[in-house]
């Protein structure tokens, strides 16, 4: 048997109401959805890429300076070059003002900063940092922070032992223990048994005209407890060369100055020698032993056994180092040596006083082959200083002073 449900009229016009308004809905959605559409295609179309119109501005010379009236030049189109992919080949318009208007430009006030100057006390006023991590050089013996590029220095007194007793040092033993010292390969184990201060420098270039010798241990901080005699200090570290050549050290020290680079000394001059124990200054049968004159040959053999400073050496005087051209005959040039730009080389600097009194010691890099740019009165080459980093001093003119070129290669220190 089947059962039949009629439906009732009142569900019957709530199917057609729902029915209606499903339609109505259903229509209005797309209507929305059309007008959306069409607003999203316009904003991209018309405002998102509507080109701006170029403005142009000319510069209005005074009327003094103005050009001679001629014909406006015609409009001038330029094709680009060719490209290796086919492309459509556009025309770039040559635009010239025919109406310029005036411009005016600021006025820029730059303060720049002054020269440094190398002050009495043998430091140097106005060095900062030279950026690029090149570091800075605050004192004529360096600074007391290890950045940039520099070489770090170490302090030695060895009239006392590390707690503080004497040595008994003289001048004689002083030599024999440099000597010992540069013939150990500069093992810095030989100095552990002096006195060494807790404060290290650190150093961008060796340019000390005469001071006090006792402003060392004051810069070391130690001349509470070191007299200003038999000291020494070494600045160790390794360097990059920046071209490939031929190169040689030049200097002198008063009283030491000696060089090692690539675990070879290759310069040994100033009032004493470091290497043969001997006393160059006022010297003259020794300076004429290493400019390889006649006769002198027993002089000849030790300095040939030595090997350092074989003859003939080079010697350079300058009219405004009269003190050193008298006593040492001026710089002396040390033996050549051969670099590869970027390869990275250790070098090691001695500088040191022997009976105290003044202190004082220069060095220069000569490139074999290399015209000086400019040559002193006496003939002589005026030579860059070795550096690490892009600071250079100011000697003070008032007083004796080699000169050097500030422009000249930097032998940028590698940690």
């Amino acid at each position: 048997m089947t059962l039949h449900i009629d439906s009732t009229i009142q569900v019957k016009e709530q199917l057609k109401r729902e029915k209606r308004n499903n339609y109505l809905t259903a229509l209005s959605t797309s209507v929305l959805s059309v007008l959306l559409g069409a607003s999203i295609l316009y904003t991209i179309a018309i405002v998102v890429a509507r080109p701006e119109t170029p403005q142009l501005m000319a510069y209005v010379s005074p009327e003094n300076n103005a050009p001679p009236n001629e014909p406006s030049p015609p409009v001038i189109s330029r094709e680009l070059a060719p490209s290796s992919s086919p492309q459509t080949q556009v025309a770039i318009p040559t635009i010239i003002a025919q109406t310029p208007s005036p411009i005016s430009l600021p006025v820029l006030d730059i303060d720049m900063p002054e020269e440094p100057a190398m002050l009495e006390d043998g430091t140097l006023d106005g060095f900062g940092d030279f950026g690029s991590g090149l570091g800075d050089g605050t004192s004529a013996f360096g600074g007391t922070k290890a950045v940039g590029s520099t070489l770090e220095g170490t302090f030695y007194d060895t009239k006392q032992t590390p707690g503080g007793r004497s040595t008994g040092m003289n001048q004689k033993q002083y030599n024999e223990f440099l000597v010992s010292f540069i013939k150990s390969g500069w093992n810095p184990t030989t100095l552990n048994k002096y006195y060494k201060a807790p404060q290290k420098l650190f150093n961008a270039q060796f340019y000390i005209p005469r001071c006090p010798a006792d402003d060392a241990p004051k810069a070391y901080n130690c001349d509470d407890r070191v007299k200003a005699s038999f000291w020494v200090a070494i600045y160790r570290g390794k360097v990059k060369a920046p071209k490939t050549g031929t190169f040689r050290f030049v200097g002198a020290g008063d009283d030491y100055l000696a060089v090692r680079f690539n675990n070879e000394t290759v310069l040994d001059y100033g009032w004493e020698s470091a290497a043969m124990g001997k006393m160059y200054a006022n010297n003259q049968n020794m300076r004429d032993a290493m400019m390889n004159k006649e006769g002198h040959e027993g002089l000849k053999k030790e300095l040939r056994e030595a090997g350092v400073m074989i003859p003939p050496v080079t010697f350079y005087k300058y009219s405004t180092s009269g003190h050193w051209n008298n006593c040492l005959g001026g710089v002396a040039a040390g033996k050549e040596i051969k670099v590869q730009a970027g390869k990275v080389y250790p070098i090691e600097i001695l500088i040191s006083e022997g009976p105290g009194g003044e202190f004082g010691t220069c060095l220069l890099l000569e490139e074999v082959g290399l015209p000086p740019l400019e040559k002193d009165s006496t003939g002589s080459p005026i030579l860059p200083l070795f550096r690490t980093n892009n600071g250079v001093p100011k000697p003070d003119k008032s007083k004796e002073y080699v000169p050097f070129d500030k422009i000249g290669p930097v032998w940028e220190s590698v940690k």
